[in-house]
């Protein structure tokens, strides 16, 4: 499943996080917002690079736009 890019994976991230807190979750199990753009930063280099690599490689690819609907289906 890939993403339509980097800006989106943070947005769906936050988004979880503020699910979360509406619920009434609280403590270590819930990140601010700063938390999770912390957080994710770890992952920034490779998950751009899995976007950018991986369709070549893939047998099957997911593509979704940023409402987490399915764009396209490639598959080799």
């Amino acid at each position: 499943m890939a993403a339509p890019g980097w800006d989106v994976v943070l947005d769906w991230r936050l988004e979880q996080e503020r699910a979360l807190r509406r619920s009434g979750a609280e403590g270590r199990d819930v990140m601010t917002d700063t938390e999770v753009a912390r957080f994710i930063i770890h992952y920034e280099r490779l998950t751009r690079h899995i976007l950018e690599e991986m369709p070549q490689r893939a047998d099957v690819v997911v593509l979704m736009v940023k409402d987490r609907r399915l764009s396209s289906l490639l598959a080799r």
